[in-house]
């Protein structure tokens, strides 16, 4: 029997629009470092929906509209290029965990559309391997490869390979059998929205933290990191109210970026129109925000926020590491980073 049955402890509600924070954190995605593709249009999304006679739900619209040229570059986690989602018995393959094997995905009458997970099937069989025979993860790969290029004949060459392996192999499922089951732990990776956001902005701090050093200099750089924040619930309290406008909330639906299952929880993202710059947190490592500008910025800019975020700032290159220092050695003192 495929799935286990078991109950949701937070209520369900219909999936939200995502549009406009992924239009929000948009611009700063540095594509000149990253090498992404070209973006999908409606159009794109629409000829998809009706090769596969679906109508994705609204985030993931979204996702393919707004960053698909993005998420879907292969890394260590990213969602199936447009062209290449399939149907594999009644579930939909959007997003991979490649170091795990993970598959997460769509179920075809779920009236709620939310989130799946379970094992992939190897890519390819030993056998084959021997043999040198292309598995559908290569003409993935070609058409990644293509797609960056705007390579449309490699394009269609490499979405027709990719279908006739999948003809070739109709009986083989990229679903390891009865390792299907829906993520009912939180809201945060039940429902797609928040699933979605969790996953760019994770993305988007892992390649902050490796930014082109040829756009840093002694004095510029996009990328500041913060003190490190308390974990006693007042202080972590505290510390959230010391955030204050024009940094505001990236969206209106706080579980979207925020760990609700936590007593005191941080919120992920912070955008702020009039500084334009980004405030955020890997969702998986809640210690310590990123500051993101657009262009490279002095430090000075970084000594600004502070005021307006009660957190203190400290570049790759080593301004201000002192006193942040001197902070986590105050607060270590004052028994504010012992667990909750």
């Amino acid at each position: 029997m495929f799935g286990r049955k078991k109950k949701t402890n937070f209520p369900l509600r219909p999936p939200y629009s995502i549009q406009e924070e992924l239009e929000a954190l948009n611009p700063f995605v540095w594509r000149d470092k990253i090498g992404a593709m070209q973006p999908y249009t409606m159009e794109d999304i629409q000829a998809a929906e009706r090769r596969l006679n679906f109508e994705l739900p609204a985030p993931i619209r979204d996702l393919y509209l707004v960053m698909g040229d993005y998420m879907c570059l292969q890394n260590e986690f990213y969602f199936r290029a447009l062209e290449l989602l399939r149907w594999d018995g009644d579930y939909l393959l959007l997003a991979h965990g490649v170091s795990d094997n993970l598959g997460f995905g769509l179920k075809r009458k779920d009236p709620n559309a939310t989130v799946y997970e379970w094992i992939c099937n190897p890519a390819i069989t030993d056998k084959e391997d021997e043999n040198d025979q292309r598995s559908y993860f290569h003409f993935e790969s070609d058409f990644e490869l293509c797609r960056h290029k705007g390579d449309g004949s490699g394009m269609e060459a490499a979405v027709n390979g990719y279908f006739d392996f999948w003809k070739r192999k109709r009986f083989r499922s990229e679903i390891i059998r009865f390792s299907i089951s829906q993520n009912i732990h939180a809201p945060f990776t039940y429902f797609w929205d928040a699933f979605i956001l969790h996953f760019v902005l994770r993305r988007m701090v892992d390649d902050a933290g490796q930014l082109d050093q040829t756009r840093m200099t002694e004095e510029l750089d996009q990328c500041y990191l913060s003190s490190d924040l308390p974990r006693l619930p007042k202080a972590l309290e505290d510390a959230n109210k010391a955030i204050v406008p024009p940094f505001i909330p990236l969206s209106s639906h706080l579980e979207l970026i925020q760990d609700s299952s936590r007593s005191v929880s941080s919120v992920f993202a912070y955008l702020n129109q009039e500084d334009d710059c980004l405030l955020l947190m890997h969702p998986e490592a809640t210690n310590h925000y990123f500051l993101l500008t657009r262009q490279p910025v002095p430090y000075s800019f970084a000594q600004e926020m502070e005021g307006k975020t009660g957190l203190l700032f400290y570049s790759r290159n080593g301004n201000g590491k002192d006193k942040v220092l001197t902070r986590h050695q105050e607060m270590r003192e004052q028994g504010l980073f012992r667990p909750s």
